[in-house]
């Protein structure tokens, strides 16, 4: 009966649906959502938003910061408050075009596949909305969104660029590999993405897992030990403090002196340095899983059951993915290997999805395609294998 329904419906009227489904939820808890505002959108969105526009009006171009690392998100808010009337209207603006910026960007990664089947958007949907997590900051007037919207664009022209040779979205993935660098810091990874995906997959393409691997061991193996000898040359630079610090997320620290008190050691270089390595395992752990100590014991279930599935579908079907879906796999990797060398040299968000949605919804398109290819098989099974 479902199968049937999702014949008659193309990935765009799908998503239509959908859309109008969340628009509906919003509109149902509108006293709860319009009035989401982030601590970021009133202390920097809002106050150099609104400078922004007052000098553009003004033509003082010259005192506008056009390399901010946030310029976008501070240029949409300052335009959305200057063409609405209230806080209310421009909440209820803003979400609204929050949200369609978040089905868009759904809809250029699905896109990025050049395979059109429905079942893989619906799982995608369901596993994408069933955690509010990765969708609840989009209504809180917060850059992410407008990273996401950024990246899917990066991540569609590119694999455009790829699979049908083709120059100019290559150019067009160029220009918003640019962009996002004034859309949110994370930006910064963006560009060396693009050109990793350029070389690997299009130049050396020979054992690129193997090449990821070696890679991520490498900077495993070496990146404490540069942490060190920085601090001893005096090199101060924001990753030398994040380790310094102990900072694994904006609000969880774990200090060389907790570390030393926890294992009973005398601080020295050789403790320190096996501090950084423990740190390093600390960060990376906070990346492959959602897992936080703030998190009340539901949720940490919640999240451990939702990481370990996706994983496991992911694992069972990883040969499927290399096959038919090698250029998507490669890319999300790739996005993955950057963000985790990000993140575990500096720090991450307290919550785990928003600074990770952007490689986190490619990755939930890999997870769907795994479950609709394992529903398949079982079908496949029970009409095929064991009636014999």
């Amino acid at each position: 009966m479902v199968s049937k329904i999702l014949k008659k419906i193309d990935n765009k009227k799908l998503l239509a649906l959908f859309f109008c489904i969340f628009s509906v939820i919003y509109f149902v808890n509108f006293e709860r959502y319009n009035y989401f505002f982030s601590t970021d959108f009133v202390k920097f969105y809002k106050p150099n938003g609104i400078i922004i526009i007052e000098k553009i009006i003004n033509l003082e171009f010259n005192e506008i910061n056009f390399f901010s690392l946030y310029l976008i998100p501070k240029l949409i808010t300052g335009i959305l408050l200057k063409l609405t009337p209230n806080e209310s209207v421009f909440s209820t603006t803003s979400n609204f075009i929050n949200i369609i910026a978040l089905f868009l960007s759904f809809y250029f990664f699905l896109k990025s596949l050049f395979i059109k089947k429905n079942t893989i958007t619906l799982i995608f949907l369901f596993i994408f909305f069933i955690y509010v997590a990765n969708w609840e900051w989009c209504l809180w007037k917060l850059a992410d969104i407008y990273f996401l919207f950024v990246f899917s664009l990066v991540f569609y022209f590119l694999a455009n660029g790829l699979y049908h040779k083709n120059i100019i979205s290559i150019f067009y993935g160029i220009l918003f590999s640019i962009i996002s660098l004034i859309t949110k810091p994370q930006g910064v990874i963006i560009l060396p993405f693009f050109i990793a995906s350029l070389a690997l997959i299009l130049f050396y393409r020979e054992n690129f897992f193997k090449k990821i691997i070696f890679s991520f061991l490498i900077y495993l193996l070496f990146f404490p030990l540069l942490i060190f000898f920085l601090i001893k040359f005096n090199i101060d630079n924001i990753a030398v403090k994040s380790f310094l610090t102990g900072k694994i997320s904006w609000n969880i620290a774990y200090t060389y002196s907790q570390f030393t008190e926890q294992f009973n050691i005398t601080k020295d270089n050789y403790a320190q340095i096996i501090y950084f390595y423990f740190l390093l395992s600390k960060k990376l752990i906070y990346q492959i899983t959602f897992i936080r100590e703030t998190y009340s014991f539901k949720h940490n279930v919640f999240l451990t059951t939702y990481v370990l599935l996706m994983y496991f579908f992911l694992i069972i079907n990883f040969n499927y993915l290399v096959k038919k879906y090698n250029l998507f796999l490669k890319l999300t990797i790739l996005i993955i290997f950057f963000a985790t060398l990000l993140y575990c040299s500096l720090f991450t968000s307290s919550e785990p999805n928003r600074f990770q949605i952007f490689y986190l919804t490619p990755t939930y398109v890999l997870v769907s395609i795994s479950i609709e290819k394992f529903i398949r098989d079982i079908r496949f099974y029970y009409k095929v294998v064991k009636p014999k």
